[in-house]
């Protein structure tokens, strides 16, 4: 038996420092070269490249442009409603173009809030023009019939289907409303010259 020491217990391993590098000045010599500005390698200039293998950078595919917006509804809804506004006089003009704006103002609200049209705000507002077109139309309408038979326009009309196609009964005819609208309402109308 030999009088051999016992053997030392190695020292305990220690924690790696955080990042897994050694602490600062405990790195071994090194055989590279000074840091520095170092000539680019093979020739290319230093730069940020786009990455290897042709994929698209982090990972993702590149989405394809959304559609444009669909807004031709709208556009036509709101020239419908200005056209019903302009032309409510005609009765008619204003009932059609102004119901064919709300109509094709909610197609086009309907597709803003879906998503495919942006101009959500001029098909509101051509629905509400279309509406008071055709509000314009209707009183128009009714103002114009009560004045049509308040100064005889019935008996009028009574007086030139009986009369067919006589000439002087039709003239006749219109002589006599024409004194009647200037009896009630107290004015006087040129006579047109033959």
């Amino acid at each position: 038996m030999s009088d051999q020491p016992p053997p030392e217990n190695p020292p305990p391993p220690q924690d790696p420092p955080p990042g897994g590098y050694p602490p600062p000045g405990n790195y071994p010599p090194s055989n590279y070269p000074p840091q520095g500005n170092y000539p680019p390698q093979g020739g290319y200039p230093p730069g940020n490249y786009p990455p290897q293998g042709g994929y698209p950078p982090q990972g993702g595919y590149p989405q394809p442009s959304p559609p444009p917006p669909q807004n031709t509804a709208g556009i036509v809804a709101v020239v419908l409603a200005i056209l019903g506004i302009v032309l409510c006089w005609t009765i008619l003009g204003g009932i059609i173009f102004g119901l064919l704006a709300v109509v094709i103002g909610f197609i086009g609200r309907s597709k803003s809030r879906k998503g495919t049209a942006t101009n959500g705000a001029i098909s509101l507002v051509s629905i509400i023009l279309g509406l008071v077109a055709v509000a314009l139309s209707i009183v128009l309408l009714v103002v114009g019939i009560g004045l049509f038979n308040r100064s005889g326009g019935k008996d009028f009309a009574d007086c030139i289907s009986h009369a067919g196609n006589n000439q002087r009964e039709q003239q006749r005819c219109a002589d006599k409303w024409q004194q009647n609208i200037e009896d009630r309402f107290d004015v006087t109308i040129p006579n047109e010259p033959n």
